[in-house]
């Protein structure tokens, strides 16, 4: 009774590890097409840029 009891376990705990390794979510292999795909997506760096600074606005003078 407990070898059959043990053979049982150890069956169902197989089975389980299969079941799970079987519908484990697979990744989607990487290919040459998705990374020249998203090197063209990406914004162009140019060292060379210059950020302007805002100009300062005074205010109209008020006259009456």
């Amino acid at each position: 009774m407990k070898k059959v009891l043990l053979i049982s376990l150890i069956a169902m705990m197989l089975i389980g590890m299969l079941l799970t390794a079987a519908c484990k979510a697979k990744e989607a292999p990487v290919t040459e097409e998705t990374v020249v795909d998203s090197v063209q997506t990406e914004a162009p760096v140019v060292a060379d840029t210059t950020v302007a600074a805002p100009a300062a606005t005074t205010p109209a003078p008020v006259t009456k």
